[in-house]
């Protein structure tokens, strides 16, 4: 017995030492993103519920959680040029700061009572366009600890964090929304913010594979356009992933519907699904941390593609809660690890100095989100929330199956 537990704590701390946890840095920045998680997703669940509730439209959700994302395609590879500029660690920190407040300015103005429609679509954006400026410095600060023999490994773990946090501020969100309301939910979201920034305030260092030149952000910005016209793999990488959003991640506005009018459930319900939606995503993101470096990641790439796809097919049929609860932690574990290949291939694809634009240009991409969610919110008006996720579904596999038969250089990152 001594010895089989002597073997597993070897085991483990041969495994710790290989591992982007090794780095206190690293763990301190996990530690920050599981409560972004928890504050991000948790967001999710009360704006979506708080918009059906309010205006009993699918429109209108559709319409704030692009509001939520449209900042990403205005301010992309501004953010990007930004994190290239100046210390990750400072933008992290300040973007934590100006989240927590505008998280509990919705909470406060909620618990007065004056919490309008109009309040919570203009706060939404103003948290989205503070997000999107800290975004890339978070990621590109993962592989700046950890340099880039490690940078899918690093890149799980820091979704799996994203992951562990979701699943609990999903669940947390939903149980607060039923039992006390939409200000102490929000109240709670601006609490986990500042937990997120305590713990990034505890990284010491820059990292090992930090930028060397900090350019202007104009000069950084024309520098990287000029990159991105020139590299055909980064235009490919940035092109699906932006069509991945538009027709994948869309699914995230029709969810309150499914919830309330598929499934006749109450907020607690639309929780338990956001939920197991984080839950299906750890558990993808967990299977490729113990997995190891993912090889011919592009391929890969592309029929994770395809699958998700039809994931979302199966979600669109899905009549009865246990379903569409496997359906959609399918969903978002083959999501988690879309979004796990293209940060990982697009920071990959370019020289270390040109990073942070790099993760900019995948925020902008996602940034083509609302196009997506404005889509799929007025399908599901037009023809109903199920027809709604099957032609989407549909969509993204022909077009994985497109890219794989055309031979795109995509295939062979």
């Amino acid at each position: 017995m001594k010895t089989h537990d002597l073997t597993t704590g070897s085991v483990f701390r041969r495994s710790l030492a290989s591992s982007p946890l090794r780095y206190g840095d690293f763990r301190a920045l996990w530690l920050s993103t599981v409560f972004t998680g928890a504050s991000f997703i948790g967001e999710t669940v009360v704006l979506g519920w708080l918009l059906l509730e309010r205006t009993d439209s699918a429109f209108v959700v559709g319409l704030g959680v692009a509001l939520r994302a449209l900042p990403g395609l205005l301010l992309g590879i501004p953010g990007g040029a930004l994190a290239d500029r100046v210390d990750r660690r400072l933008l992290i920190r300040l973007g934590g700061f100006a989240l927590a407040a505008d998280a509990a300015l919705l909470g406060g103005l909620a618990l007065a009572g004056q919490l309008a429609v109009w309040h919570i679509l203009l706060l939404t954006f103003l948290g989205g366009c503070i997000r999107t400026l800290s975004q890339a410095a978070r990621q590109s600060y993962a592989f700046d600890i950890v340099g880039p023999a490690q940078v899918v490994g690093a890149m799980a773990f820091m979704t799996l964090g994203q992951r562990v946090g979701g699943m609990a501020g999903s669940l947390g969100a939903g149980l607060l929304l039923a039992a006390w309301g939409a200000g102490e939910a929000y109240l709670a979201m601006a609490l986990c913010h500042v937990l997120s920034i305590a713990a990034v305030m505890l990284a010491r260092t820059r990292g090992q594979a930090a930028p060397v030149s900090r350019p202007p952000v104009w000069d950084g910005i024309k520098e990287y356009l000029t990159e991105l016209s020139s590299n055909r793999s980064l235009g490919v990488l940035v092109a699906l992933t932006a069509a991945v959003e538009v027709f994948g991640f869309s699914n995230q506005a029709v969810m309150p519907s499914l919830a309330r009018d598929l499934l006749d459930l109450g907020p607690g319900g639309l929780g338990l699904l956001n939920a197991f939606a984080s839950g299906g995503g750890m558990v993808a993101i967990l299977t490729v941390s113990l997995w190891g470096e993912v090889q011919r990641k592009g391929r890969t790439f592309l029929i994770v593609v395809l699958f998700f796809g039809a994931a979302l097919v199966l979600l669109g049929l899905a009549d009865r809660l246990a379903v569409a609860l496997i359906a959609v932690a399918l969903v978002n574990g083959l999501a988690a690890l879309t979004d796990l290949l293209s940060q990982s291939l697009v920071q990959s694809a370019v020289a270390n100095d040109l990073r942070g634009r790099a993760m900019g240009s995948w925020v902008l991409a996602i940034g083509l989100g609302p196009v997506g969610h404005l889509q799929i919110g007025a399908l599901a008006a037009l023809m109903g929330v199920s027809l709604a996720l099957i032609a989407n579904g549909a969509l993204l596999m022909a077009l994985a199956l497109g890219v794989l038969l055309a031979g795109s250089s995509i295939r062979r990152l």
